[in-house]
């Protein structure tokens, strides 16, 4: 199975690239499924069909899906969603508030890819495209399985065994809701939906991520910032798509300042992105909407070559024995070291960039060594470790 995600910033155009890499990819004889996890889900608006949270078949080949976020929540959140709406109730909200926060920021962006693991295991596609939701939703998606993975490491099964000695007697003598073995039950198996889910979207060899953008300042630093996420959470990017490149063909007046700018955006992306390969698709002088320019936008991207191909494959982390210890290679694309922070804590090499935070478990090799050294040369983060903590 091949697993492709389309991310990028708001109005770049990511819904129509991920469908007119399906139709290619269904062309191909390829069973593809597209799948919108944007709550605005314009997938039907490309393919001039109703497509709803049940696969539906678009054509030989091909189907479609988006992911009603309420009901995956409802599957996915609800014993826990049940238990703090009424801990808040307790508290004095009101149950319409109490509902909205029992569901907190970032999960609808989670449940939306669950059924990811699911389609892999079932192995019933080919190619699965999914049209992610604007950048900074699909970062907190994807770092997500490592911010849970802290939590249920470090507390989960503490509050777990407390609660389950304080229960029987607390609830003689206090009224407040305490959390249920279901809700404790619930959250496990979410948790481990979760990892599924980052197991197969970081498994080289199935997945990887390619970023949209237009040829324009603030479109490009974002996709700079997103590359750089990307790399430091473990996730393969094989290629960025620029799109509405104004053709040569244009001769009005009008454009002439606007093609200047663009090939100046271009240029700078091809040098940035570097050994990323570099796919354009022009501006169309209608709505690109139906399968036949949806196919067009698609040939004009990727030519001759098949869109399932892994156009750039690098590993974001490899370890390098060296005399004395390892080196950790990390790559780190547009990263400064002014931004970066790091550390060791037992057996965690915790990374903090700018806002994010990633713990790292080591290998037993490297967990009771010292970091030695850490320097940022390039693109990439190299970490030495030698000599043991405990001496």
């Amino acid at each position: 199975m091949r697993i492709i995600l389309f991310t990028g910033k708001g109005g770049v155009g990511k819904t129509t690239v991920a469908a007119a890499t399906a139709i290619r990819c269904a062309e191909l004889g390829k069973k593809t499924l597209v799948i919108s996890t944007d709550a605005a889900h314009s997938l039907s608006d490309s393919f001039n069909t109703k497509i709803g949270p049940e696969v539906v078949s678009l054509g030989k080949n091909l189907w479609g899906q988006e992911i009603d976020v309420n009901e995956e929540i409802k599957k996915n959140w609800g014993p826990i969603q049940g238990f703090i709406n009424e801990f808040l109730r307790y508290r004095g909200f009101d149950s319409v508030i109490a509902d909205e926060l029992a569901v907190f920021p970032g999960m609808e962006e989670v449940f939306s890819l669950l059924e990811l693991k699911n389609y892999y295991v079932k192995g019933q596609f080919d190619t699965i495209l999914i049209d992610c939701a604007p950048t900074g939703d699909t970062l907190r998606l994807l770092a997500a399985p490592d911010i849970a993975k802290w939590y249920m490491e470090k507390i989960f099964n503490i509050e777990r065994t407390v609660f389950k000695a304080v229960r029987p007697v607390a609830q003689h003598f206090v009224d407040m809701p305490l959390p249920s073995d279901s809700v404790f039950d619930s959250m496990e198996g979410l948790y481990k939906n979760m990892v599924g889910m980052k197991e197969v979207l970081t498994d080289q060899s199935v997945s990887s991520i390619r970023i949209v953008l237009n040829p324009e300042k603030m479109v490009i630093k974002e996709a700079q910032r997103a590359f750089t996420f990307l790399s430091l959470f473990g996730y393969s990017v094989d290629g960025v798509i620029i799109n509405r490149v104004i053709p040569d063909e244009v001769h009005d007046h009008f454009y002439d300042e606007w093609k200047k700018i663009q090939t100046h955006y271009i240029n700078e992306v091809d040098a940035c992105f570097k050994p990323l390969p570099i796919f354009k698709a022009h501006l169309e002088n209608k709505e690109v909407i139906g399968k036949r320019l949806l196919s067009r936008v698609a040939k004009e991207i990727y030519g001759n070559e098949d869109p399932t191909k892994f156009f750039y494959r690098e590993k974001p982390v490899e370890i390098v024995k060296t005399d004395g210890g390892y080196t950790l290679f990390l790559k780190l694309p547009f990263a400064s070291k002014e931004d970066l922070n790091l550390w060791v804590k037992g057996e965690e090499l915790i990374i903090r960039y700018k806002n994010y935070k990633r713990n790292i478990l080591l290998p037993r090799a490297l967990a009771f060594l010292e970091m030695e050294e850490a320097r940022l040369e390039g693109n990439v983060l190299k970490i030495k470790f030698g000599g043991d903590q405990n001496e």
